[in-house]
């Protein structure tokens, strides 16, 4: 099995956030490794949900802090829900990827993973997940 390691950043290039995606597959579309990561952030937040999310989707009730995204109240997250925020983020614009110099704004996109050491994540606004 192959790893990458997924970094979120704005358009300018300031990090946001970051993620190390293990135990996939040598080749993945692009939207496999964000619903790969996406949903592996909300099974591990919703396993014990706290006052901070940390992941590359903020919940529509929570807002952006330091350390992740705090949460007016602990609950469970919808995966289905973020994914298809990042899916439409992909789809609109706001959301696109970097694999060394070249931009993909194609989920489907087939990456050789063990190719590359990272992808970055290019948001130009925050991915918000819709109300459950």
């Amino acid at each position: 099995m192959s790893e990458i390691l997924m970094r979120d950043v704005t358009r300018v290039g300031r990090e946001l956030g970051r993620s190390h995606l293990a135990d996939l597959p040598v080749r993945a579309t692009v939207g496999d490794l964000l619903e790969t990561r996406i949903r592996r952030e909300v099974a591990a937040y919703n396993r014990a949900p706290g006052p901070v999310f940390v992941g590359l989707v903020q919940p529509h009730d929570a807002i952006r802090h330091s350390d992740g995204f705090r949460m007016r109240s602990p609950r469970l997250l919808d995966g289905d829900a973020a994914v298809s925020a990042a899916r439409g983020a992909v789809t609109a614009g706001m959301l696109a990827f970097q694999l060394g110099d070249v931009r993909v704004t194609d989920l489907e996109q087939v990456v050789d993973v063990d190719a590359h050491d990272e992808i970055l994540a290019v948001l130009e606004r925050p991915v918000v997940a819709a109300e459950a």
